[in-house]
């Protein structure tokens, strides 16, 4: 599932249609920044989470969508109809849980697309979420060579932990500062974690990094 796959989610279409208008340009390209190339130049390497990442929004999307059209009028049906109590409860619980699982997929969506490593002829791009600001994104520019360490560990995560296994991809640590020595080991000093990177563009990050 590549990044043109990416592109062709309704919802990512229309934030990025929707980033044309003027009056709310700027707060949609604080959701989805743009990426401003200078002049010659040009992208070498576009990095973005794993397929499954997208897939499992996708298909979660589409499934508490589904939910959420059958929930809603029945929870609306049990109060009109007063229904048992139980019921009435429960319908409406039903409804809440299709929508937050919908609202919770077509955020993972977009965080799919704001999770994103650049590399280009002339500098590295990083676009990140905002760590300050839940469901913003900046976008940080960095001079060729910066990055000092590239380290590959698994995720925190139990669920995305068990596509890793499966799959190759790990969570990657960049690092401008390099290592901190320990008595039992070794930890990267002031490392981003970039989640869920497949293992073909591991070895491209770094083989253009380190080549």
């Amino acid at each position: 599932m590549s990044k043109t796959h990416s592109e062709q989610h309704p919802l990512l279409r229309t934030i990025k249609r929707l980033r044309e208008i003027k009056l709310i340009s700027p707060l949609l390209e604080s959701i989805l920044p743009r990426l401003r190339l200078l002049k010659e130049e040009t992208v070498e390497l576009e990095i973005q989470m794993a397929p499954y990442r997208l897939m499992a929004a996708e298909w979660g999307s589409i499934a508490s969508a589904a939910m959420a059209v059958i929930a809603a009028p029945v929870a609306i049906l049990a109060w009109l109809l007063q229904w048992p109590p139980g019921v009435r409860i429960g319908a409406v619980l039903f409804a809440g849980a299709s929508l937050f699982l919908l609202f919770e997929s077509l955020r993972q969506v977009i965080l799919h697309e704001q999770w994103r490593f650049i590399v280009t002829n002339k500098r590295i791009i990083l676009i990140t979420p905002d760590p300050q600001r839940h469901g913003l994104a900046d976008a940080i520019y960095l001079k060729r060579g910066k990055i000092q360490v590239v380290d590959t560990n698994w995720s925190s995560s139990p669920v995305w932990g068990l596509f890793q296994s499966i799959t190759g991809s790990r969570d990657v640590l960049l690092s401008l500062a390099g290592y901190e020595f320990q008595t039992k080991g070794a930890v990267v000093k002031g490392g981003l974690r970039f989640p869920d990177v497949a293992p073909s563009d591991i070895a491209k990050l770094e083989e253009l990094i380190f080549g």
